[in-house]
């Protein structure tokens, strides 16, 4: 089987969706060579690379970008850039495709990325169904110690960033992607904090600490019960990748060996 096949059968899995501006785009080398083998993991870090090449798997699919921004068919910015340039080469030396599955994941139904996190940590049965809010729960109530410590488990991390009183019971949880402000929000983003006001503890993706962590902060000190718990945009979207082969398995067969490599966590603490 091509890798061409094999990425066109993911598409097929997916729902259809106008993908004139995706950023679900083949990268690197050639994909109408036969797959040697697939390596999963949320991103194509070069240590990731490096072992598709290991265990000689020839075909890597992410779900995070190979070239430092949003859309990989447009990285002329990068021309010339060392690093770039040596990924790139390594790339094609190597023979390595690379298929970002972000756009179609999260229109999956259900999701492909947040339904295995909930799945990992136990809380699907807790899901609330509401599409303005993302993905959130209501889970038994705990308190936001045992909630950190749970997350940490699950996810599989030695540290953890967290706002708010440990001793503090809280129960509805929501998970966001992005609070970062931009250019239509007249660089606040007023909207999103607003939204995530009604929750006892936010699990975002990536935030700026002037808007909703500050929210949180003097919400705690004034004796609220929130918080906001940051694991990290990669290593909480991983559960979707390290649970992928539950969809891939059933559309590839047997034949073709899958793979999951963590990329971890890329930060480092002294």
């Amino acid at each position: 089987m091509t890798i061409r096949e094999i990425i066109n059968r993911i598409l097929a899995y997916h729902p259809n969706f106008d993908s004139s501006n995706t950023c679900d785009v083949i990268i690197g080398g050639n994909p109408e060579v036969t797959c040697t083998g697939i390596l999963i993991s949320i991103a194509p870090t070069i240590e990731v690379i490096m072992k598709a090449v290991e265990i000689g798997a020839n075909f890597i699919l992410v779900h995070e970008p190979t070239y430092y921004s949003g859309y990989d068919d447009q990285s002329e910015w990068l021309n010339g850039n060392e690093v770039y340039e040596e990924k790139k080469k390594l790339l094609q030396e190597k023979g390595i495709v690379i298929f970002r599955d972000h756009d179609h994941m999260h229109a999956h139904h259900p999701d492909g990325i947040f339904h295995y996190l909930l799945k990992e940590l136990g809380w699907l049965e807790f899901a609330i169904n509401d599409k303005q809010y993302g993905f959130s729960v209501k889970i038994p109530e705990t308190t936001v110690g045992e909630l950190i410590w749970h997350i940490k488990k699950v996810i599989g991390l030695k540290t953890i960033r967290y706002i708010g009183n440990c001793d503090a019971r809280v129960s509805k949880i929501g998970f966001c992607g992005h609070l970062l402000p931009n250019e239509k929000t007249n660089w606040s983003n007023n909207e999103e904090i607003l939204r995530w006001c009604d929750y006892d503890v936010i699990i975002p993706g990536e935030t700026v600490e002037w808007t909703l962590p500050l929210y949180i902060r003097d919400a705690v000190f004034l004796g609220k019960a929130k918080a906001m718990i940051l694991p990290g945009h990669f290593m909480q979207e991983e559960a979707g990748m390290r649970c992928a082969i539950e969809w891939l398995r059933p559309i590839l067969g047997d034949e073709i060996k899958i793979t999951f490599v963590s990329a971890g966590d890329m930060f480092q603490y002294m």
